[in-house]
């Protein structure tokens, strides 16, 4: 037994050795492969400044103030050919440009991954508004209190731009009436009242096809 003790305690120290051994030895390693390493990440670096910057649909806000896009993908009219527009809105003149979802037609708006490739910018401003219907809803179950959805005629300045030079290329006012009370109506969470302005996709469409679609 007592011969046991020490081999062991030699084993031991040889296993703590090899263990401080091949730590030196990754040590040195990853030592001596420092410089390729750092060369490499100063490479990774210059590539990523020189790649293009990614561009994405609510970049183009600023053309709705008159502000060049240089990033945009010029505006050159062709016949028959789409040249793709993304449209801003806004409730008032004192409110920030949002991009709008309402509908357009397939293939005038490209996907954000393609954002640098539009060419248009279009822009309504709600100007004024009349109430023209009071919609009530009934409560939810368990609830006392009813939703009421207010909708309005509404006026709206429209123009629209060529995104790379900021240039307006023509400008309209729209005049839409009220909607009538839906059947539904989309609450936000822990609100009883609402608003709604026309839809303005038809009249929009109208305005912008010249310059989105040229005819041949």
């Amino acid at each position: 037994m007592k011969f046991l003790t020490p081999h062991v305690s030699i084993r031991a120290s040889i296993g703590l050795l090899m263990v401080v051994g091949l730590t030196a030895c990754q040590t040195q390693t990853a030592s001596d492969d420092a410089p390729a390493n750092d060369i490499s990440e100063a490479e990774a670096v210059a590539v990523d400044e020189s790649a293009p910057t990614q561009v994405f649909p609510d970049d183009y806000a600023q053309v709705c103030n008159g502000i060049a896009f240089e990033q945009a993908k010029a505006y050159e009219p062709a016949a028959g050919n789409v040249h793709h527009l993304y449209v801003f809105d806004r409730q008032d003149d004192a409110e920030s440009f949002t991009k709008s979802y309402r509908e357009l037609p397939d293939g005038w708006e490209m996907p954000w991954e393609e954002s640098q490739e539009t060419q248009l910018v279009t822009c309504l401003t709600v100007t004024e508004k009349t109430l023209a219907n009071t919609c009530e809803f009934p409560p939810e179950e368990g609830e006392t209190d009813a939703y009421v959805l207010e909708t309005y005629a509404a006026t709206y300045d429209v123009a629209i731009y060529a995104a790379k030079s900021g240039e307006q290329l023509d400008a309209k006012t729209l005049e839409l009436a009220g909607e009538d009370c839906p059947m539904f109506h989309m609450f936000t969470e822990g609100e009883l009242t609402d608003t709604s302005t026309p839809d303005y996709s038809q009249a929009l469409l109208e305005f912008v096809k010249p310059y989105v679609q040229p005819d041949a």
